[in-house]
């Protein structure tokens, strides 16, 4: 014999039960959805960790190697101490006189470093200006990871391609001057963030961002991208 079953809205008694389950199991749920969530997330950093040790092509004797090459590098290069330099200023509490050496070799290192990102700052516009590709070459890096926008084109990356844009530009124009202006410059650790206006000769200006790094003792840039004003633009036509 067939049990018939009542389909409708539970009574207040049924609904009560029913939260007193759910409430029950709702910690179950929560535990098992963080257990899966801890085995997800630990699956997938055993699987990059071994990735990258499986695909690494640096031996240990070779990251001891370039770890020793950093150390003599920093000694040699004020700026790349300069958060060696900043930390043990944070942590020196005691001696007046340390703080006080400290102090001027970060103000020191700091300059340094400004100086030398306007230096090639200057550098770049210049072989821009007279159309020089040596100059040109000189103030780029020479690693693979460079890229270069130029004002309404794609992304240009590697040495090759970037110099080659060079080259092409200075093929087909007589030259022409641009200016920086508004120039800020924002250097962190081996890194140096250059932002500015170009205006050329004919009045118009582009938005620029420029970034440097810190290679052998020396910034090299490793981005330009420049993109027109168009409110700036308009104005001056008008």
């Amino acid at each position: 014999m067939l049990r018939s079953t009542r389909i409708g809205r539970p009574t207040a008694e049924e609904g009560h039960q029913l939260n007193m389950n759910l409430s029950a199991f709702v910690p179950h749920l929560q535990l098992l959805w963080t257990a899966s969530l801890f085995g997800c997330v630990s699956g997938w950093l055993s699987q990059t960790c071994h990735s990258q040790i499986r695909h690494s092509k640096s031996p240990a004797t070779d990251i001891r190697k370039d770890i020793f090459s950093l150390n003599m590098q920093q000694q040699d290069d004020p700026v790349l101490r300069l958060p060696i330099m900043e930390a043990e200023l944070a942590l020196s509490t005691e001696d007046a006189t340390k703080q006080q050496e400290l102090r001027e070799a970060i103000g020191d290192a700091k300059t340094a470093a400004e100086f030398g990102v306007r230096r090639v700052q200057h550098s770049f516009y210049e072989a821009f200006s007279s159309q020089d590709i040596t100059l040109m070459r000189q103030v780029w890096s020479t690693k693979d990871d460079i890229r270069c926008v130029h004002p309404g084109m794609e992304c240009l990356i590697g040495q090759q391609e970037v110099m080659q844009s060079w080259r092409d530009m200075f093929g087909v124009s007589d030259g022409f001057k641009i200016s920086p202006s508004r120039v800020q410059i924002d250097v962190t650790g081996t890194t140096a963030l250059c932002t500015c206006i170009e205006k050329t000769h004919t009045g118009g200006q582009l938005e620029c961002v420029n970034v440097y790094r810190r290679e052998d003792g020396d910034w090299k840039m490793i981005l330009h991208m420049a993109a027109p004003n168009v409110m700036a633009n308009r104005g001056a036509a008008a």
